[in-house]
């Protein structure tokens, strides 16, 4: 039941984004690929614009298309860490918070991707500055949901991202010692 439940909400997300928000998205990233590439490699750059994709991405999907569309404005806080969505209940909750986690691996391991791939940190600054940056978007995204009355600021939310973030940065090193550091670079 979990994995269906699961579809029904990515693609109910996916849906509510105009196509020309997908353009827009897809051309501000190439931009900053394209200019990543005068000082990195190519695998350097197209981590850099993944990770700028996905970081555009999340902030339009959940405060943008909110505050532009037709959604009733309201807002509020929560303060409080509840794991007990994860473990005690079911349905659309526990997907919810599941994907809070799932959606910053993504952003964590590309953004571990660029830092190695520059040569630009040590092995545990990697994980800290990934983690350090999955935790200011969430924190941007969460806050300008309150502020534009989109949403609510939930604690639960900004520590799943942030902890996605950091399985994201973990992944990028297992990636590594898997494949190999000479055939990632290009």
């Amino acid at each position: 039941m979990f994995f269906p439940t699961l579809q029904t909400y990515i693609r109910g997300m996916l849906s509510s984004i105009p196509w020309a928000h997908w353009i827009v998205i897809g051309i501000l990233s190439l931009v900053v690929i394209l200019l990543a590439r005068k000082k990195t490699s190519w695998y350097a750059a197209f981590a850099l614009g993944i990770s700028a994709f996905i970081g555009l991405f999340l902030l339009d999907s959940a405060v943008l298309i909110r505050y532009f569309g037709f959604y009733p404005h309201c807002s509020g806080f929560d303060f409080k860490v509840d794991l007990n969505r994860i473990f005690h209940s079911s349905g659309l909750s526990r997907v919810e918070v599941f994907s809070n986690l799932v959606v910053y691996v993504p952003f964590g391991f590309f953004l571990s991707e660029h830092l190695t791939a520059t040569n630009r940190c040590r092995f545990f600054s990697r994980f800290g500055i990934a983690t350090l940056a999955a935790f200011g978007l969430s924190l941007c995204i969460e806050s300008l949901q309150v502020i534009l009355r989109v949403g609510f600021f939930e604690l639960t939310d900004l520590v799943m991202n942030t902890a996605g973030g950091f399985v994201g940065a973990l992944m990028s090193v297992g990636v590594r010692k898997v494949v190999g550091e000479r055939s990632l670079a290009l």
